[in-house]
């Protein structure tokens, strides 16, 4: 019981130590935001109920309403949803097991069943929708649109909306041609 409790509590101080440095970098968390001090988010603008972890970096302006980002590279002035996954961990289907803790009983290496891919990278501008998931090795272009709820497995190019399961093109996002400045006409 007290191994647990101890355990606990260094994960509770380590996430306490992130939320104090977002603050004193003037990133605005709620309370209950549990953010790796070893995240780059100097610059953005709030970060929610959000989880971040240590292979997070944030760009000036974004800002996270909630969700779990594993791994990223965001850039400026991003705007991401209601629990919104981005970068998290993928089993590898081609070894004998996807369970690190099987592997671990049979004394391999528990990593052997994640797949080795690059965090995801998100250009300026992006607006990632409610719900949606983004998975490591894909690139989002800049001003790009993912819809709510969308599962994002490929590169999405600049100035497109992005839907579906998995998200495919829905259309080219308004205002691309002006360099961005949307206003409805």
């Amino acid at each position: 019981m007290l191994t647990w409790t101890v355990q606990a509590l260094s994960v509770w101080t380590y996430y306490r130590v992130g939320w104090y440095r977002a603050a004193w970098l003037g990133v605005r968390a709620d309370w209950t935001a549990r953010i790796s001090p070893h995240a780059s988010i100097r610059g953005a603008a709030s970060l929610g109920t959000a989880a971040v972890g240590r292979n997070v970096v944030i760009g000036r302006g974004s800002y996270v309403s909630s969700g779990t980002i594993y791994a990223a590279v965001i850039g400026d002035y991003c705007s991401i949803g209601t629990n919104a996954l981005i970068g998290p961990s993928e089993h590898e289907p081609e070894n004998w097991t996807t369970s690190p803790y099987e592997a671990r009983h049979h004394g391999e290496d528990p990593r052997t069943t994640e797949r080795d891919l690059p965090a995801p990278e998100i250009g300026d501008g992006v607006w990632i929708g409610a719900n949606a998931i983004i998975l490591r090795g894909v690139r989002i272009g800049e001003r790009s649109v993912i819809a709510a709820g969308a599962i994002v497995t490929k590169d999405v190019p600049a100035h497109e909306l992005w839907g579906g399961v998995p998200a495919r093109r829905l259309s080219s996002v308004p205002g691309a041609a002006r360099g961005g400045a949307f206003s409805p006409t």
